[in-house]
């Protein structure tokens, strides 16, 4: 978009010239595009990931609540045994979660439960208590012939990298440098492999192709 000169100035003010330095120095743009234009595409394109990212974290994380009550039962977060197969820091993100929370009151607590404890879940050191006996019935459409390490690996990297990837958004940092096409990748394999309904349904209704297909 072209802008008087002054409100161009006035409006790198109010962002801070440090910040706008990363979008006066970014490169493989169009010649024609300022350093406003590449800010405001990676606004846009931000937004049009987070709500791509919201389904994908709740469509995993209610996966892995079904694999954690297949093995614990409905009020898995105050089951002891599960509670003494976490690390100290997913214990007491647990514990923390549950504070407050009536007994049998399961949905809040998954609410209440961040990312990062979700993907310490798809570590090594649950094979035997979860996945060995239900990641391909919460996960259903994983690749075949896929082991459960393999595909609890590939599920422990995509959710790793959407984690930093939606922690840079969340607190409005650059993403034009990452490769953008990848995450929606991820995040589209991510909903897949757990139904495929869901994914062609968040096909219809996201917005980051466009956001992508608009870069200046």
């Amino acid at each position: 978009m072209t802008l008087p000169q002054d409100q161009a100035d006035a409006i790198t003010v109010a962002i801070s010239p440090a910040r706008m330095g990363t979008y006066l120095n970014a490169t493989g743009f169009g010649t024609r595009a300022t350093a406003l234009d590449i800010y405001v595409w990676n606004a846009l394109v931000s937004s049009a990931f987070f709500s791509t990212l919201h389904i994908a974290e709740v469509v995993v994380r209610n996966a892995i609540a079904q694999a954690l009550e297949l093995k614990y039962g409905g009020n898995w977060p105050w089951n002891a045994g599960f509670e003494r197969s976490l690390p100290k820091w997913s214990k007491v993100e647990l514990q923390s979660a549950k504070r407050g929370v009536p007994f049998g009151s399961t949905g809040k607590v998954i609410a209440e439960l961040k990312f990062a404890f979700w993907c310490g879940l798809f570590t090594k050191a649950q094979d035997q208590h979860i996945w060995n006996a239900h990641l391909h019935t919460v996960f259903p459409f994983l690749p075949f012939p896929l082991t459960v390490a393999a595909g609890r690996k590939m599920l422990y990297d995509d959710m790793e990298a959407l984690r930093g990837f939606r922690n840079r958004i969340a607190h409005h940092e650059p993403i034009i440098a990452y490769p953008l096409a990848w995450f929606q990748n991820r995040i589209h394999r991510l909903v897949a492999v757990r139904c495929e309904k869901t994914a062609a349904w968040l096909s219809q209704w996201e917005v980051v192709s466009v956001a992508l297909a608009a870069r200046p």
